[in-house]
């Protein structure tokens, strides 16, 4: 055993079985559960029965426990634990590939640039097996005509059905580290191995191509640019009177800009999301969801069911995402935020420290320090394994670019169940700038640093509780009662049907909760908006009014409240102060007219009859002011 844990290969080994945990879990939604646990940590015991840790330390270890604190968190706020409990375990697996990667040797890392090329291939084989291209349509159209082809004579398969978005961004994150791969190969002119590179890169882009991810292009291109960049501004510098990092950074500064443009562009279309919903305002929406569940996070996947609910006010699916950190904020809180900033943030710096550093000696293990071979293989190794260096840390610098950028526009890494590459880029990146153990502070400076973060944040937390402590407790029960409500009505989420208003009992820890904030703060617009919502459940519309218009004086470009306080309006007969809420709500004609007929089958032929009144009014606006 102790042999088996000390075995040069035993690594790579353990990446094999973190791997296939992590993609078992993430294939079957979180399914499996726990016994895929026991393939994760199998490796570990087999380190600990040898005496020695279970994973090599790093830079992040107490950051992704920072994370997993605020994922198990989650799954007890979600409304549906069933659902949080799937994407807890894909968490879990993306973590169990982190500490596997960051446990290789910095050697074998080109190792696992190779293995990047199949899996970009497998992402690519996957999406063209199993896209619909009826319901996410490519945007270029010759593509899409491709793909209507292929899917009336291709196999059939169980697959769960991803966006294009999500796969789009995966193969973007693993195709940088294919290129360099290639790259090496032909230095070595290792025949196979480029062929191995130049196929994975082909397939890969190929799969990007049809995907029609333009913010996975963006990213990337952007990346690479970046790199490609670099040896340009050597040509400059020979011939300019100016340093050459200012002359990269200036080349960068006029990248970025053209980037900022493309962002703005894809920021206002609402390319890979549903109806007509640009992702900017999806993200301006998500921020108000974010307010709601500020204390304690929404839950594990809960962004589509609170979005649909509370913001479009619509009991079927519409979104799966926003994006990256807006999710990520929404559904574990601050602190997993802050925790995957500080994760890219020193990736970046590590980056920028160490992967233009001169040739450093690598150290090699004890047993190669015998014999005039062994040597002569240690002084080769030494030689050119700083220039490979380089080269991958110019692959995990392209690979963190994609992860930001494409991070903006959509969420290919945590939406809907997540990914098992969530913390990809930043263990390669630890991997490709680390030197030595020593490299890491001493255990006991490591925890005077923590102790001294963990106390500053608890003070900080304690002067702002103590500083707007009634405002604070206020949207502690607000936020409480926000957490209560979306477990009473999103029970079996999407139900594709309005609520018909029974049982409303359901309500009742909700409404208490929600009450004791309005107690503290009678402008509260979380507590405000939900008991309007309740008591447009209940039919009491004048209330329902009563609330609402409070909570929209706090927030008027807030979409579902607008929305909501405009047909209770509708419900009340007050046509004209119902127009003034919904002349900009794009569906409001078309749901009156299903509430028409809804109405009359809910036995109140009154609410039917202003519906339809409704439907009338808003088609002379769209008449008059197209």
């Amino acid at each position: 055993m102790v042999e088996l844990a000390n075995d040069r290969w035993f690594p790579l080994v353990n990446l094999g079985l973190a791997t296939s945990a992590a993609m078992l879990w993430y294939v079957t939604a979180g399914r499996v559960g726990w016994p895929l646990l026991v393939v994760l940590l199998v490796p570990w015991i087999l380190r600990i029965a040898a005496r020695r840790a279970p994973f090599r330390r790093s830079r992040f270890d107490g950051w992704l426990f920072i994370f997993g604190i605020t994922a198990v968190i989650g799954t007890f706020t979600a409304y549906s634990s069933t659902q949080a409990q799937g994407k807890f375990w894909v968490i879990v697996g993306a973590m169990g590939v982190y500490f596997a990667i960051v446990s290789v040797s910095r050697r074998d890392a080109w190792l696992l640039a190779g293995a990047t090329g199949p899996v970009g291939a497998l992402l690519s084989l996957y999406f063209v097996m199993s896209n619909n291209w009826l319901q996410w349509p490519a945007d270029i159209g010759i593509l899409n005509r491709i793909g209507m082809l292929w899917m009336q004579i291709r196999p059939s398969f169980p697959f769960p059905v991803l966006h294009p978005n999500t796969l789009g961004g995966m193969m973007a994150l693993v195709l940088p580290f294919t290129l360099a791969f290639g790259i090496y190969a032909w230095q070595k002119k290792q025949v196979r191995w480029m062929q191995l590179a130049a196929a994975s890169v082909v397939i890969t882009a190929g799969g990007l191509l049809f995907t029609s991810s333009l913010g996975a292009w963006l990213a990337l291109a952007v990346g690479l640019s970046c790199w490609f960049l670099w040896p340009v501004s050597g040509i400059l510098y020979k011939k300019l009177p100016m340093p050459r990092k200012v002359i990269y950074g200036a080349i960068l500064l006029l990248l970025g800009l053209v980037g900022l443009l493309f962002l703005y562009f894809l920021l206002g279309t609402g390319s890979g999301q549903e109806d007509s919903a640009t992702r900017l305002g999806l993200a301006q929406q998500t921020l108000y969801l974010i307010e709601d569940f500020a204390l304690t996070g929404s839950g594990l996947a809960t962004f589509p069911a609170l979005y649909a609910q509370y913001v479009r006010v619509t009991p079927s699916f519409f979104a799966a995402y926003s994006n990256f950190y807006f999710d990520l904020w929404l559904e574990q809180g601050i602190f997993a935020l802050l925790t995957m900033l500080v994760l890219i943030g020193t990736s970046f710096w590590l980056l920028f420290q160490r992967a233009l550093d001169k040739a450093e000696p690598e150290r090699m293990p004890a047993a190669e320090t015998d014999g005039v071979e062994m040597r002569r293989r240690r002084k080769k190794r030494q030689k050119m394994l700083p220039q490979e260096m380089v080269l991958f840390r110019w692959a995990a610098f392209v690979s963190l670019v994609v992860m930001v950028l494409h991070g903006l526009i959509d969420n290919a890494l945590y939406g809907a169940q997540a990914s098992p590459l969530l913390f990809f880029a930043p263990a390669m990146a630890i991997l490709v700038t680390r030197r030595k153990s020593a490299d890491l502070a001493p255990v006991a400076v490591q925890r005077r640093r923590w102790a001294m973060g963990v106390g500053v944040t608890a003070v900080l937390l304690v002067g702002l509780f103590f500083g707007f402590r009634q405002r604070v407790e206020a949207q502690w029960y607000a936020n409480r009662g926000a957490l209560a409500l979306a477990r009473a009505e999103l029970v079996g989420w999407p139900t594709n049907q309005w609520d018909s208003g029974v049982e409303l009992d359901r309500f009742h820890q909700a409404t208490t909760l929600l009450e004791r904030s309005l107690a503290l703060d009678p402008n509260n617009r979380t507590a405000n908006h939900r008991l309007g919502l309740i008591a447009m459940v209940g039919r009491e519309y004048e209330t329902a009014v009563a609330f609402l218009e409070t909570a929209v004086m706090e927030t008027p470009e807030h979409r579902g409240i607008v929305k909501s306080v405009g047909y209770s309006h509708v419900w009340l007969g007050d046509f004209d102060q119902a127009l003034v809420y919904l002349r900009d709500i794009s569906e409001s004609q078309a749901e009156m007219t299903i509430y028409s007929n809804w109405w009359n089958r809910q036995n109140r032929p009154d609410l039917a009859s202003k519906a339809s009144e409704m439907v009338a009014i808003l088609e002379n606006v769209t008449l008059f002011n197209p």
